[in-house]
């Protein structure tokens, strides 16, 4: 199961990872740009390692979600 959260992350993410690899495919990439983007990826990837640690404790938890849409 995955929320809105995590998708839009994870979208974030991957689009970040394929302008890095262009970046790195074009020898006239400015190496400011590419050392901002490694940067993002580094922080998008920490923000969903993040979520999904709370979020597994929170899933697990007997009855977890059986009070939220009351």
């Amino acid at each position: 199961m995955s929320s809105e959260y995590e998708h839009n992350v994870g979208k974030l993410l991957a689009e970040k990872q394929a302008r890095l690899d262009e970046l790195a495919k074009d020898p006239n990439a400015s190496p400011s740009e590419v050392n901002s983007i490694s940067l993002e990826i580094e922080s998008l990837q920490s923000l969903f390692e993040n979520y999904n640690l709370g979020m597994n404790v929170f899933r697990r938890a007997q009855g977890g979600r059986t009070g939220l849409r009351e």
